[in-house]
């Protein structure tokens, strides 16, 4: 509203209101540097959250057993592949590959253009001619699983749909088991079975047979169904282990995956004879796993230390607008840091945290394990108590246990507690079984419970991205807040408007005085030039 005001009296009305105004301000100001503080506070909860998250993350890298796994297998052999892991004990041994493991399958003989030109798999087949006496047939295959139980499905020749329809519907069955498709550079058909191996009842017969009106499949698709069946194989190998006196052992398997005494081999094709795997020892990705996880874990700690103990600057609330516009800009930066500072100081969420993840650390794990405790493998909290319970690590202790019993040492971490107290429902629970799970759980799955309960109690507290105010502490705090801002705001509003409308009274009762005591005065004769 534009307003002019002491034109009769010469006061400066603007100033004046605008002085009484700031005096009126002063409960709405505070509840502005409130809001602005809960605001601060919220997103500082919220930075928290983000680094307990990289932690967590951090944390999860460790509960994988390759994380641990100490063992580099080698080979110069081209006809497989082969890793080790923490079980594998080191030495030379040889592996030899009998037979590669294949897929049942069949195709057709010669290309389905052949015997009709225009075939089309995407086209309707009732719309290529020549194979009208074929719809409405239905055909049956039938396999077996890998417990040589009978899988047994019918089929039938739509025609409101293609071929590739019909190979889709054969495809994607849940329990035959067999993938079929039509080669477009070929022109042929492809049915074969999902999986390599051996897949009949008593190893005797088909392992995918075809029965029903099979036409189909034979005359237009061109597949030989009384052709020897391309089988297919199981894998057979052979290995040596040194230990036992050179002594070789056979084992077949349905798939080119083979485990053998903690040694993965993947086999491509066969070899002449028996060939050479060396296991070795190598521990310095688990360290460098395990620092890495030390220095993330140090960092975050030091950063929760640092918030919860900064101090806290009462005597810098944060700046009004009106504040802001009076001083420079370095100046208001100076003051923003100190009014930010101490936030969170003393925070008791923040502060659990600690205190829990350090009695996690110093809590033994049971385990069938040699070790039980991380000082055992070289991992201590430093000296100094400043430090908040940071980590450190004897890398050369942290090699030897590694090297002694990295499975021990993936226990320490990472050993699950026993099913039978972790199946019972949470809350029947008592004191003691919670205890128990404690102790059998490692300290990774430790750690991360404390931080998942830790962000959830900070995300009631301060919220996160996909939460509305309502949703939590802070949030409903600051919509109260910004109520009362509202109901001022009017308030203030109506007081300007009858401060303005006093001084403006004043104005006009005075203007008035200014015309009587002219028109007296020349009612009196004392008028200009008498």
């Amino acid at each position: 509203m534009f307003r002019i005001g002491g034109i009769v009296s010469g006061l400066d009305t603007d100033t004046i209101v605008k002085q009484l105004m700031q005096v009126e301000r002063q409960p709405l100001d505070k509840l502005f540097q409130k809001k602005q503080t809960l605001e601060w506070q919220r997103d500082k909860y919220r930075e928290m959250n983000l680094k307990l998250k990289s932690l967590e993350e951090a944390a999860f890298g460790l509960r994988l057993t390759s994380a641990f796994n100490t063992r580099v297998a080698s080979t110069e052999s081209k006809a497989f592949k082969v890793t080790a892991n923490s079980t594998a004990q080191t030495g030379t041994y040889e592996f030899k590959v009998v037979q590669v493991a294949t897929r049942t399958t069949y195709v057709s003989e010669k290309a389905i253009t052949e015997k009709i030109a225009d075939f089309s798999a995407t086209k309707k087949l009732s719309e290529i001619s020549g194979i009208e006496d074929y719809l409405g047939q239905t055909f049956t295959i039938r396999t077996y699983n890998s417990n040589n139980e009978e899988i047994k499905k019918e089929f039938t020749i739509d025609g409101d749909k293609s071929l590739n329809d019909i190979l889709k519907e054969i495809t994607e069955d849940p329990d035959l088991g067999v993938r079929a498709y039509y080669d477009s550079a070929y022109n042929r058909v492809v049915i074969e079975r999902k999986e390599t191996g051996e897949f009949y009842d008593g190893g005797t017969g088909r392992q995918i047979e075809f029965s029903g009106d099979t036409n189909f499949l034979e005359d237009i698709l061109q597949i030989d169904l009384l052709k020897e069946e391309n089988s297919g194989k199981n894998a057979i190998v052979k290995y040596k282990n040194p230990v036992f006196g050179g002594a070789e052992i056979e084992q077949v398997s349905k798939t080119n995956t083979i485990a053998i005494n903690g040694l993965t081999f993947d086999i491509t094709e066969t070899t002449a004879d028996f060939e050479k795997v060396t296991v070795t020892s190598n521990v310095d990705q688990a360290v460098e796993n395990i620092k890495k996880f030390v220095e993330k874990y140090n960092e975050i700690i030091a950063e929760i230390h640092k918030v919860i103990n900064e101090p806290r600057y009462r005597d810098y609330p944060p700046l009004t607008d009106e504040q802001r516009r009076e001083i420079s800009e370095r100046e208001a930066e100076l003051w923003d840091e100190k009014a930010q500072s101490g936030l969170l100081r003393r925070d008791t969420i923040l502060s659990s945290f600690l205190s829990e993840i350090r009695m996690h650390w110093y809590t033994p794990v049971k385990t069938n394990g040699k070790y039980t405790q991380i000082t055992q493998i070289g991992i201590k909290t430093t000296s100094n108590y400043r430090d908040g319970g940071r980590l450190e690590i004897d890398e050369q202790a942290l090699r030897r246990a590694l090297e002694d019993d990295p499975d021990s040492v993936y226990l320490l971490f990472n050993n699950i507690a026993d099913q039978a107290l972790t199946s019972k429902d949470a809350s029947s629970l008592t004191e003691a079984e919670r205890k128990e799970i404690n102790q059998q759980t490692g300290l990774i799955g430790r750690i991360r419970q404390t931080i998942t309960n830790t962000m959830n109690k900070i995300v009631e507290r301060a919220g996160n991205e996909f939460r509305t105010n309502h949703q939590f502490t802070i949030g409903k705090e600051l919509d109260d807040i910004e109520k009362r801002m509202d109901a001022l705001r009017n308030k203030l509003n109506d007081i300007e408007n009858r401060y303005w409308q006093q001084f403006t009274r004043m104005e006009k009762l005075m203007s008035q005085a200014n015309a009587q005591s002219t028109q007296l005065m020349a009612f009196l004769g004392l008028g200009a030039g008498k």
